[in-house]
């Protein structure tokens, strides 16, 4: 008897690769790790305020006032100033 050859269902169709999930779940992740990482830098220096320091010039800012008028502390130099914030809940 003569030796047979046993065929493989797969080696006669072309194989086509895809991509698989976790491909694209570890490059979305690192996209999205990187987005996260950008906008809270952004939001950082946004909010970041200068360095006041007792003795020092307080940093000069400007307030609308009730009828309109704009005020900076710049211009109120010299004079005494009570800054009174408040909230109502």
């Amino acid at each position: 008897m003569a030796k047979r050859k046993l065929a493989r269902a797969s080696a006669s169709k072309p194989s086509s690769r895809k991509a698989t999930p976790w491909i694209f779940w570890a490059i979305a992740g690192g996209v999205g790790v990187v987005i996260v990482a950008v906008v809270a830098y952004l939001a950082f220096e946004a909010g970041r305020v200068p360095e006041v320091k007792v003795g020092k010039s307080a940093p000069d800012f400007t307030l609308t006032l009730f009828n309109g008028q704009s005020v900076t502390l710049s211009s109120l130099k010299g004079r005494p100033v009570l800054l009174n914030f408040w909230s109502s809940t």
